[in-house]
């Protein structure tokens, strides 16, 4: 265990290596990409379950019942009212 020990000790006491200093950039820089990304996940997943509510209380809510009637009476087009009868 002290081989270890001293291994640790001499890898502690060393400067570290120049491209170590330029990696704190890139860490911070993908783990913003990971919250932005995430973040839009999030939206999408809301906006998706919104959409399922409504959807839900348009169906489930009562309305009236529907009616095959000609919305203003006999249709001009028709040749005879015994069609719309």
């Amino acid at each position: 265990m002290s081989e270890l020990d001293e291994l640790l000790g001499r890898m502690g006491a060393e400067p570290l290596p120049p491209a170590l200093a330029a990696i704190d950039g890139a860490v911070l820089a993908g783990l913003g990409q990971r919250r932005e990304a995430s973040l839009a996940r999030r939206g999408l997943l809301l906006a998706g379950g919104v959409a399922v509510l409504v959807g839900l209380a348009g169906t489930l809510t009562p309305s009236s019942p529907a009616s095959a009637e000609p919305l203003l009476g006999l249709p001009d087009a028709a040749p005879s009212h015994l069609l719309v009868d």
